[in-house]
């Protein structure tokens, strides 16, 4: 009755009494609250939905990790083709290229043999023919006074030798051409693999390749780099910085003082290309971490440092370039061939180790010196490191001596290596030998001669007078060095004057020189730079077992350490690669490389190239044999002509001399008389001037003049004038003798027809000139001589000059492609190394991460539906029950008060009891049913949240999808086919995974084999995903509010329902 109201005898009470007991027994009756099991049913259908909606997306993350472990099997296959087929090819190229230096020089040296054998043949020949050898020896004129005068012969007699003589000179002419032919066929057969290769190279990067490699590139660029952007946003940074700072802090503290400089900021900021390290920023940053104010920082306040928002993410950055540059020289170690290359890669990464261990520098030394490597090998790699310290253009890793640091560690292990190694650079053959530049040998050999020194200085005590002598030892080896490389060259050129020499020293030797290559012979152009060039194939002589053995181990433990760093960056940063790192940029550098040393070959490289080449060859082998017979048969006949003109003019001079002697005889003999009759007439005109005395003696002398010169005046004049005589007389008698040249010729041995048309014109001109004076004679001899060099020219092929250059264009072209081909072969090692190294890492790394994202995501929503499924079930009973369904609400009984408690456990009976009977008693009550409002308010602002979450959850994957419309490769089946088809083009092979792709079969298909088509793959399922999570948790979160709404009503309605059934049971009472 009180909670009634007291029962008023008014209307009003009696009205408001009736009122209750109507509501009592409306409200007795169980009703269904249709409204709340809507709003229940609502609320788990959609928080469902979100569940699937949610499941999808983690589908989607797994099918995506999946699909970056496929990319990474394009990566890593990529890189496997390019050291399986593209380096191992350029290598063998390279090879093959230098090899065939030496068939150049030895063609080259057959030629100079054919031309000294067959001038000393033709020499020889000569010899044995007294008559010809006269000629040759005192020329016509004075040669066939001697053959008649001594040997009773004349002209007719050397014109019969000439085809004995070219009989002897073609024997040997075949023999030594023979091995010409076969010289220059090795020289094709070594060279041709080569130019094939080149040829194929043609069309494997011609334009079209490579502006797909390019786009492809790009893409492949584009795909990874959204990857690493969704892995860096789901997983986040890794919580390894301590071991991120353990594994930077030695790059940056390069002399291991414990304590970082601006320097030292600046120089790895220049060594790694970071242009936050650059600059004034270096000093900046120093200045605002160094708290001991002394200009530099430790390695407390380098922990600070690395986190400036100014240089953010610079540990990742810095090790991961330390990581490439690691693993490009593992590449680059794994993949040489040449001992030099072997030399060169260990030099450089003992360069970069010792910026952060120098335990490996020791264990390096170790195998340098305990002689379980060749010493030459040792000895090259301190040249190596020598010669890049110079270099302006080699990598810098430290600014530590990083040859003296090498060379203290191998002398202190092992000191006769180290001084076995001096001596071998020391020495100038052995620095030719290895195919190194003599001119770098003097400041080579002061080099290692200064770090030699301070080694010993450090490791062993010395007295002042040995330390005087270490002093000025690499002044003292400079100058030996210098002295030696003098001394070398000179020898060489001194034997290259005697080979000359010796090749060239007939007369007819030193004629075919002239006239078929213009008295240059095919060594006589190579120059002490070009030799030092061409000497490089010692260089590219392949390196030893033991050193391949070693190379191998040192590539694989720089293998393993550039992952090991690249998981540290993948842990701290989520991404694979720099934000700057990119493979098109090193695509491009290998492609123009090789673009180069093509574009430098490709004249002999195409099959029409090679077809020029051969028949240059086969021309030449044709025409060499005719050139050679065509001058030796010109110096034979040159001599018979040569001897015409000079005779008749010989045998006219000698015919006017014997008139001339015929007219002094004629003159002695008159003189005698002519003075007898002279001196009586003189006496008797002189006696009448001076007396007879004075007379006598000046008529006897006067007498004597004048008989003397009256003598002479005749003898001139008669010599004169039967000189004329006799020398007509000799014209008619070779006019005469010319009838018989017809007999003469058909009696002499039969030669070839061409020589025999050569000889009868030399015969001709021989008897049929016609009888010219003396001036014109010597006019024609002049003109003869004037004229025989273009005759010649005019007869001879040009095959031998043509051949001659063709070897000068290889000696000079060959070794500067195989340079060429060896920087190509760097930035293809280069290329593969990083494509290894992070793609090994984004395939580990990448499932990992998006399974474990997958899972988790799963499992937070599977746990969230867990949680939000049973408020919704009490909901529904609370709507249930305040509807009348389980027994309903009823009115509270009155409980008997308890006894008090005696005891402790009857203290805590009666607490429980009380506590119990209170949430019975008070569930109904404002405060208890607000607070459990406020609690589901809670729960609803719990899924609003989760709401905007998966808002942004929902802008990760847009992001997602709209970067796959910008990367077709990753959605479109056609255009990863056609990528893959373009690297089929370019590689003949390539692994993906456990399938290697040959032809356009296995290319079909294999997009969807390996989860290429990550876009195509993930695209449906999260643009369903994000429509079904964004709307099905709004409208969740909704009718999670319209339930607390509800549930509201339906306490209002229990309360009520409980106060009808307390009036009903008063009444009934």
């Amino acid at each position: 009755q009180t909670f009634w109201g007291s029962k008023s005898t008014d209307v009003v009470g009696s009205f408001r009494y009736r009122a209750l007991l109507v509501m009592a027994e409306s409200m007795s009756s169980r009703q269904t609250p249709w409204c709340t099991i809507f709003l229940v049913v609502s609320t788990v259908l959609f928080n469902a939905l979100v569940l699937v909606g949610n499941k999808w997306t983690a589908d989607a993350l797994s099918e995506i990790g999946v699909s970056t472990q496929g990319w990474s099997h394009v990566g890593t296959g990529i890189a496997s083709a390019l050291k399986s087929e593209i380096d191992v090819v350029m290598s063998n190229v390279s090879v093959t290229l230098l090899k065939s230096l030496d068939h150049v020089s030895a063609a080259q040296g057959s030629l100079e043999m054919v031309l000294s054998m067959v001038g000393n043949e033709t020499d020889k020949a000569i010899s044995k023919q007294p008559e010809l050898l006269l000629l040759q020896e005192h020329g016509p004129e004075k040669g066939l006074a001697l053959l008649q005068e001594v040997h009773g012969k004349n002209q007719s007699h050397v014109e019969a030798l000439v085809p004995v003589v070219l009989a002897s000179v073609h024997q040997v002419l075949e023999v030594v051409m023979q091995k010409v032919e076969e010289t220059m066929d090795m020289l094709l057969k070594k060279l041709r693999p080569a130019l094939e290769q080149v040829g194929k190279w043609i069309d494997q990067f011609g334009d079209k390749v490579i502006a797909g490699l390019q786009d492809f590139s790009t893409t492949l660029d584009k795909a990874q780099k959204i990857f690493d952007q969704v892995m860096a946003q789901l997983h986040g940074g890794g919580n390894n910085t301590d071991l991120m700072i353990n594994q930077t802090w030695p790059i940056f503290d390069d002399d291991d003082s414990g304590e970082v400089s601006v320097t030292e900021l600046q120089n790895v900021g220049q060594w790694f290309s970071i242009s936050a390290l650059q600059g004034d920023k270096p000093q900046s940053l120093i200045d605002k971490y160094d708290t001991s104010g002394d200009g530099q920082i430790g390695k407390k306040e380098f922990a600070k440092l690395v986190d400036d928002p100014s240089i953010p993410g610079s540990l990742s950055v810095i090790l991961r370039k330390y990581a490439k540059r690691l693993a490009e020289i593992a590449g680059a170690v794994g993949q040489a061939y040449m001992r030099d290359d072997v030399a060169l890669s260990v030099a450089n990464y003992v360069k970069l180790v010792c910026a952060k261990n120098m335990t490996k520098v020791g264990w390096i030394a170790d195998r340098l010196g305990n002689n379980s490597v060749p010493m030459d090998f040792t000895a090259g790699v301190f040249v190596e490191m020598c010669l890049t310290e110079d270099d302006p253009n080699a990598a810098v890793y430290t600014a530590a001596d990083t040859g003296l640091l090498l060379t203290k560690a191998v002398y202190s292990l092992h000191p006769e290596a180290m001084t076995s190694s001096m001596d071998l650079v020391g020495n100038s053959s052995w620095w030719l030998s290895q195919g190194f530049n003599l001119q770098d040998q003097p400041k080579c050999a002061q080099k290692v001669a200064k770090w030699l020194a301070t080694a010993e200085k450090t490791v062993t005590k010395i007295s002042l007078l040995a330390l005087q002598v270490l002093d000025a030892f690499p002044q003292t080896a400079f100058i030996m060095a210098e002295e030696s490389a003098k001394l070398y060259r000179l020898e060489r050129l001194q034997a290259r004057q005697e080979r000359r020499q010796q090749i060239f020293a007939s007369e007819t030797s030193q004629l075919l020189l002239t006239r078929l290559l213009g008295g240059v012979s095919p060594s006589d152009t190579m120059s002490e730079d070009s030799e030092s060039v061409v000497n490089q194939s010692a260089a590219g002589l392949p390196a030893a077992p033991e050193t391949l053995e070693f190379a191998k181990f040192l590539s694989a433990n720089a293998t393993d350490r550039a992952k090991e760093l690249q998981h540290y960056c993948f842990d701290h940063s989520s991404e694979s690669s720099n934000a700057i790192d990119d493979f098109a940029s090193k695509i491009q550098a290998m492609l123009s490389k090789v673009t180069s040393f093509i574009q430098m070959m490709q004249k002999y490289s195409t099959p029409k190239g090679i077809s020029d080449l051969e028949n240059q060859v086969k021309d030449f082998l044709t025409k060499a044999l005719q050139d050679v017979s065509k001058l030796v048969e010109e110096k034979l006949g040159s001599l018979v002509k040569m001897a015409a003109p000079q005779l008749d003019t010989a045998i006219h001079t000698a015919a006017h001399k014997a008139g001339e002697q015929i007219g002094a005889m004629i003159g002695q003999v008159i003189s005698n008389p002519m003075i007898q009759a002279l001196e009586a007439p003189l006496e008797e005109i002189l006696a009448k001037q001076l007396g007879n005395q004075t007379a006598n003696s000046i008529g006897m002398t006067l007498s004597s003049a004048l008989g003397g010169e009256v003598s002479n005046l005749t003898s001139k004049a008669l010599g004169s004038k039967i000189g004329d005589a006799l020398e007509g007389l000799v014209d008619e008698a070779l006019d005469k003798a010319g009838e018989g040249l017809e007999t003469l010729t058909n009696k002499l041995p039969k030669v070839p027809g061409q020589l025999t048309e050569s000889m009868d014109t030399h015969l001709s001109n021989v008897f049929d000139m016609p009888r010219k004076s003396r001036h014109q004679r010597a006019v024609m001899m002049m003109l003869q001589d004037a004229e025989k060099t273009a005759d010649i020219s005019d007869t001879v092929s040009h095959a031998w000059q043509g051949i001659v250059n063709l070897l000068r264009s290889l000696a000079n072209l060959l070794p500067q492609a195989v340079n060429t081909l060896k920087d190509a072969r760097t930035e293809v090692s280069k290329l593969s190394s990083g494509l290894e190294s992070i793609f090994d890492v984004f395939g580990v790394k990448g499932p990992q991460i998006f399974n474990t994202v997958s899972k988790y995501y799963m499992t937070i929503w599977v746990a969230y539906f867990v949680f939000i499924l049973p408020f919704c079930g009490f909901t529904l009973y609370y709507g249930l029950w305040a509807n009348g369904w389980f027994g309903g609400p009823k009115p509270y009984p009155d409980e008997p008060e308890p006894p008090a408690p005696e005891t402790l456990w009857q203290r805590f009976t009666l607490l429980f009891s009380k506590c119990f009977s209170f949430c019975i008693h008070c569930h109904d009550t404002g405060l208890c049913f607000w607070s459990v409002i406020i609690f589901m308010q809670v729960i609803v602002l719990v899924t609003f949240l989760i709401c905007i979450v998966l808002a942004l959850f929902a802008a990760v994957k847009a992001m997602i999808i709209s970067g796959c419309e910008q990367v077709y490769i990753l959605e479109d089946a056609g255009v990863c086919e056609s990528g893959l088809t373009t690297l089929r083009n370019f590689l003949t092979k390539m692994p993906i995974g456990n399938n290697i792709i040959y032809t356009d079969e296995d290319i079909a298909g294999a997009c969807d084999a390996n989860s290429l088509l990550t876009c195509e793959l993930v695209a449906a399922k999260f643009t369903k995903s994000t429509i079904m999570t964004s709307v099905s948790s709004l409208l969740a979160s909704i009718f999670s509010l319209q339930m607390l709404f509800n549930a509201a009503t339906l306490h209002e309605q229990a309360v009520w329902r409980r106060r009808a059934m307390a009036a009903k049971e008063t009444k009934a009472d």
